[in-house]
């Protein structure tokens, strides 16, 4: 039997006061037949399952029933979870309200003297004409922010040490970059980071989850700790995610959806996290053994093809049969389709040699022409023959490291 939206609260164990005076502004008249459904989802939202799914459920319920994006939206506090703020439930929600009525949800009410109210239209020439700013680089044609990326590969192939020659690239370009460690703990990102950069840049930081005092928080409470790494770090613009299970809520055996539904609907949230943050998001996971017939190397990412259709940037390594070096197929809706080869350069990658000199400036230039030159050569003895300062050859030295470019032995540069 319908329902008064007074009763269809009281049906559910919520003590919050601030509800009942939000939604009693609104237009009550509207009625709902919610039977056990809606009951059964507010109560294992509220229990933390599957929050994001029920919740989103609930929304398209709502408005289904007709009512109101705001009356809705004053749903926020009776939904909001301990550790979140009524804000933040409100902007989950209003993406729900709206993917609920882009996908028919809800009735769209028509302007009957105006059908078209609401709606742009433009021609080839206004849209030829639009000026938008140019995509913003992490790192050039490869990293674009913000973005929800994903980088796959098969165990042992070298996942961790790409990403952590990404996160390096990204500081050295001076962004702030996070780095979420969940199989490591301090000692071998310690070993890591020595290895690959012994005067690493200012603006990188990690968490190793193995050092942790407790697991990390995987669902809507891994978005609520992505938010507060922003408000403790507010420059950072990237983030790693090492691996993507760390953070990865197990569906509900209760759930009737199909994989690709639930996968797209997770990404989905992520990849709204990141544009909310001005974040680029990197998700490590794991790919599958490739099969006769797959028709490119996104089709071996482990789970549904949900994922591949939400994230924005795809990343598939492949070992080089033969060799340490690994294949690098790249692909997304701003990067350019590529496939690349990264050098193992014993520890770590680095960029393939054409690609990384293309990339430097004059002065960098300057100083690997001078490297060549003169192997085993110190840093002194290059400040004193360009007539540099010693922070911009330092820097400039840093960089060439973590490229690849040369290496340090025994404080001495040697041209890889």
């Amino acid at each position: 039997m319908p329902m008064s939206f007074e009763d269809f609260m009281a049906a559910f164990p919520i003590q919050k006061d601030q509800t009942a005076s939000t939604v009693a502004s609104h237009d009550t008249s509207f009625f709902i037949d919610t039977g056990d459904k809606n009951a059964n989802r507010l109560r294992a939202a509220l229990n933390g399952e599957s929050w994001h799914s029920n919740v989103r459920d609930l929304v398209a319920s709502l408005v289904t029933a007709g009512l109101s994006d705001e009356f809705i939206a004053a749903l926020a506090p009776a939904v909001t979870l301990d550790g979140y703020t009524v804000a933040q439930t409100t902007a989950e929600l209003r993406p729900m309200i709206r993917g609920a009525r882009q996908k028919g949800f809800g009735e769209v009410h028509i302007d009957e003297d105006d059908p078209l109210a609401g709606y742009t239209i433009m021609s080839a020439q206004e849209l030829s004409a639009k000026v938008f700013p140019p995509i913003d680089w992490l790192i050039p044609n490869l990293l674009p922010k913000p973005a929800l990326t994903m980088l796959a590969g098969p165990p042992k192939v070298g996942k961790s040490w790409l990403c952590f020659f990404f996160a390096l690239q990204v500081a050295e370009a001076g962004h702030e970059v996070v780095y979420l460690a969940s199989e490591d703990n301090d000692r071998r990102l310690q070993s890591r980071l020595s290895a690959l950069c012994p005067f690493p840049p200012p603006d990188i930081h990690f968490i190793a989850g193995l050092s942790c005092e407790r697991p990390l928080p995987k669902g809507q409470a891994a978005h609520a700790f992505i938010r507060a790494l922003k408000a403790k770090y507010p420059a950072m613009k990237c983030l790693v995610v090492d691996t993507l299970a760390s953070i990865r809520a197990a569906p509900s055996s209760k759930t009737k959806k199909d994989e690709y539904t639930l996968s797209e609907e997770e990404f989905s949230g992520l990849r709204k996290l990141a544009h909310d943050l001005d974040l680029s998001i990197i998700l490590v996971h794991h790919t599958r053994k490739a099969k006769e017939g797959d028709a490119s190397p996104v089709e071996t990412i482990l789970g549904s093809q949900g994922i591949a259709a939400t994230v924005e940037t795809i990343m598939v390594m492949k070992p080089e049969i033969g060799s340490q070096d690994v294949g690098l197929y790249i692909t997304g809706k701003d990067v350019e389709q590529q496939e690349l080869v990264l050098p193992w350069q014993s520890p770590g990658f680095g960029w393939p040699q054409d690609m990384v000199e293309g990339r430097l400036g004059t002065f960098q230039q300057k100083c690997l022409e001078y490297i060549r030159a003169h192997p085993r050569c110190t840093q002194a003895a290059i400040v004193e023959h360009l007539s540099c300062d010693k922070g911009q050859l330092s820097a400039a030295v840093n960089k060439m490291i973590t490229s690849g470019l040369i290496s340090r032995r025994e404080g001495l540069l040697i041209a890889n």
